[in-house]
């Protein structure tokens, strides 16, 4: 089939046209779910930002905020089960290793929580550190560590306390305490009872990489479209021909 459109002659084949309308139907598509990516976690950020300033409120009312997840400042009043603590290897705070400290703690309404207190350094032979107890009645504010994955089990060598893990599992911890535990880690925040070196990196988030796999697929969709119109059409011809005529004249 020919198309003209005054000088303007497009060759059109049904076949290609379909390829084509597909092809760019599948670019345009996924550029817009590259932006819709995008607005989700431009929320997550938003979120974020409205948690990193919110006041702590008791672990039982801030669940009821519909605003509750990943970094929510809690507040808890109780004691830290000083004898039973976990320590998770391989962490590292200003390039040197060590572990994470965990204590479970356990609120006036006897619920087990597991605190996060934050990088400790191995003894001076490289073995468990001494880890300093709180003692007595405390209260403490922590926020929400809600992992975005399970996290495996880890392989127990020792029951003997505190108890070495490679990484932590809320329910495995649970199993080695011999009761249920919060489902999320709680981590200190800065000078709170116990707490050690803060070692965790605040959470990122980014829209960049999704902005930029938009506009790379939305490009892709023009190129194909303008290449597919100079390749079907006389245009190029028509362009040479005035440009030749003006270089003439």
């Amino acid at each position: 089939m020919l198309l003209k459109l005054g000088q303007l002659q497009i060759k059109i084949n049904w076949l290609v046209l379909l390829c084509l309308l597909s092809s760019l139907g599948m670019f345009i598509s996924l550029g817009f779910w590259q932006l819709d990516r995008a607005a989700e976690k431009r929320g997550v950020a938003n979120a974020l930002e409205r948690r990193a300033q919110a006041t702590a409120l008791p672990l039982a009312q801030a669940e009821n905020s519909p605003d509750f997840g990943d970094t929510s400042p809690v507040r808890l009043e109780g004691f830290y089960e000083n004898e039973i603590p976990f320590l998770i290897s391989f962490q590292f705070w200003r390039g040197q290793a060590g572990f994470e400290l965990i204590t479970p703690f356990r609120s006036r309404d006897g619920n087990l929580v597991l605190l996060s207190r934050g990088w400790i350094a191995p003894a001076q032979d490289g073995e468990f550190p001494e880890i300093p107890a709180v003692p007595g009645e405390q209260v403490v504010v922590a926020r929400v560590h809600a992992p975005d994955i399970d996290v495996p089990a880890a392989e127990v060598t020792s029951r003997s306390w505190p108890v070495l893990l490679s990484r932590l599992n809320v329910e495995q911890a649970g199993r080695l305490l011999g009761e249920n535990v919060y489902p999320y880690v709680l981590r200190l925040d800065a000078d709170q009872p116990g707490v050690q070196a803060r070692h965790w990196q605040p959470p990122s988030i980014s829209t960049r990489t999704h902005i930029a796999y938009a506009v790379q697929w939305f490009g892709i969709a023009a190129v194909v479209m303008i290449a597919s119109f100079l390749y079907s059409s006389n245009f190029l011809n028509l362009w040479r021909q005035r440009r030749r005529a003006e270089t003439e004249h």
